[in-house]
């Protein structure tokens, strides 16, 4: 028996050296420079920013007038006038959209750039909740490794306890081959965690945009935070900064700027330009031979198509009727996800509290009497087990507790768009 435990713990540290070989493990790893860091690297939050710059240079663009129009015409076979030949013509034009098409077009543009900044935030409120939620699974995986570890020497301990006691035939060897499929399977338990670290961390770097086999050190402590805040305080704040709802309402205004350009498209736009003929010279007895000639311009479209015209209006009024109801049903969505997480968190405050306080201390009080129960032969090997297998359970269950706390806090802050 003694070979088996030997062979057992020899194996651990053996696929130890390789599974949880993730660096400089003592090196601590914050939150808040992960989370730095992740604002700076991140290619979706890059992407949203040029797209958000590249909008405010559009808004100038619909402010602007269209290019104006040149021409020039050279006649094969001159035409005779009594001023002389005309040789050739020159024009210049330019069209004016009517008063106040362009002046909509730069508001409505700027409608758009600034959902565009709302996305950007966003993007940056859902990576920072990704980077939040990565590190908290890892602090929850560095604390069952931790546990596991700490259950693992005491499993240790034990079996060699009841390996004297069967020595001694004061047990039988039954209590000391459970031991020893306990400590197996505490064994087998530490291989998966180191694995899915291994994999939370991949997905850390690919957040953070790192070279995938970047290590990560070791989490800090994570204590819960006090959450005070009130149902209607949280209302208010989503109301104010989440960003989706921002963008909604900025959407609603674009509609408004467009329905109202639509109606301009019943007036027409101007075009002002100016003729120069080039008359050639010599042919004539007119005082004035050769006197070129010049003439200005003006033209107007006609707006005539009314089908087509009605057709855009009722366009644009339908798409501002589908914003206002985008806008309600964002809101009803946040109005929700406030609720639901407000209730999540003071329900996992109070599992937090009373792990900390009752859970624990009970349980560790119990696994400590059930073993020195069992040294002294007052409680049998299976007692003693249960015992075990729960303090392990309780004091994983603890900082899984902490984690759902934290998280449904991350979470909450990217439902509202703002830090609490």
């Amino acid at each position: 028996m003694k070979n088996i435990s030997a062979i057992s713990i020899g194996i651990f540290f053996i696929l130890t050296s390789v599974f949880y070989a993730y660096g400089d493990e003592n090196k601590p790893t914050a939150l808040e420079s992960l989370i730095n860091e992740a604002l700076e690297q991140n290619p979706e939050i890059q992407a949203a920013h040029n797209n958000w710059k590249a909008a405010g240079f559009n808004i100038k663009e619909a402010s602007s007038l269209p290019d104006p129009m040149a021409s020039f015409s050279g006649l094969g076979d001159p035409v005779e006038t009594k001023l002389g030949p005309i040789d050739n013509k020159y024009s210049i034009s330019q069209m004016f959209p009517f008063p106040g098409k362009l002046g909509l077009k730069a508001r409505s543009q700027g409608k758009v750039a600034g959902m565009l900044k709302e996305k950007y935030e966003a993007v940056k409120r859902e990576v920072i909740k990704n980077v939040k939620f990565l590190y908290y699974d890892v602090f929850w995986v560095d604390r069952a490794i931790q546990v596991t570890e700490e259950e693992k020497l005491i499993l240790e301990n034990l079996e060699k306890v009841a390996q004297r006691k069967y020595e001694s035939n004061m047990a039988s060897q039954q209590d000391v081959i459970k031991a020893q499929v306990e400590l197996s399977k505490l064994i087998e338990r530490l291989f998966q965690l180191k694995q899915n670290r291994n994999s939370i961390e991949a997905m850390m770097n690919s957040v953070l945009n790192r070279p995938q086999g970047t290590l990560l050190g070791r989490t800090v402590s994570v204590e819960p935070v006090d959450f005070k805040y009130e149902l209607s305080q949280l209302r208010a704040m989503a109301k104010e900064s989440r960003q989706e709802l921002l963008a909604a309402g900025l959407e609603i205004k674009r509609a408004e700027y467009e329905k109202s350009l639509a109606r301009l498209n019943y007036f027409p736009d101007f075009t002002l330009g100016v003729d120069y003929t080039k008359i050639g010279s010599g042919s004539t007895t007119q005082i004035d031979d050769g006197k070129d000639a010049w003439m200005a311009m003006v033209s107007i479209n006609l707006p005539i198509w009314f089908n087509k015209l009605n057709a855009q209006l009722k366009e644009k009024k339908a798409m501002l009727e589908a914003a206002k109801k985008d806008y309600e049903g964002e809101k009803n969505s946040v109005g929700y996800e406030v609720n639901d997480l407000y209730f999540k968190i003071n329900t996992y405050k109070e599992i937090v509290s009373l792990y900390k306080t009752a859970l624990v201390p009970q349980t560790e009080q119990a696994f400590e009497a059930a073993r020195t129960g069992y040294e002294t032969g007052k409680v049998d090997f299976l007692n003693w087990l249960d015992s075990e297998r729960m303090l392990l359970q309780t004091r994983l269950a603890y900082y899984k507790a902490i984690v759902d706390y934290e998280k449904s806090i991350a979470y909450l802050e990217r439902v509202i768009g703002r830090d609490l």
